[in-house]
């Protein structure tokens, strides 16, 4: 059985794949932005951690089709160039991943409360 994002009754429906029952989605303006249950900060630390990783995935296959490559045939410093910011590039998607693990880490630790939560925040 899923909750109704809003209203937290059986919801048969789903919105933005955000679990919502057949009343609130007939009410007119209709918003995830914010969270505002502890059920959507987690849902929406979930889909930071998908996204996240889904960046870090493009990344690395990058890399890899940059380093398939050699030797590119093009100058030295330029080549260089191209693994280092496909490279750096990595890293910080690794780290977005690493910030968007602990956010929830830390989001749960606390027991889930929503206190002092902010999207995008820090960990």
């Amino acid at each position: 059985m899923t909750i109704c994002v809003f209203c937290e009754s059986e919801a048969e429906l789903a919105i933005d794949g955000n679990p919502v029952c057949e009343a609130c989605s007939r009410k007119p303006g209709i918003d995830f932005g914010e969270p505002r249950t502890d059920r959507q900060i987690r849902s929406a630390l979930h889909r930071e951690i998908v996204a996240s990783t889904a960046r870090a995935h493009a990344a690395s296959e990058a890399l890899i089709a940059i380093m398939r490559e050699i030797p590119s045939g093009l100058p030295h410093p330029d080549g260089s160039q191209r693994i280092q910011s496909a490279a750096r590039a990595l890293a910080a998607a690794r780290n977005e991943v690493m910030n968007a693990h602990a956010r929830l880490n830390d989001f749960l630790a606390r027991s889930g409360t929503s206190r002092d939560w902010k999207p995008g925040g820090p960990a």
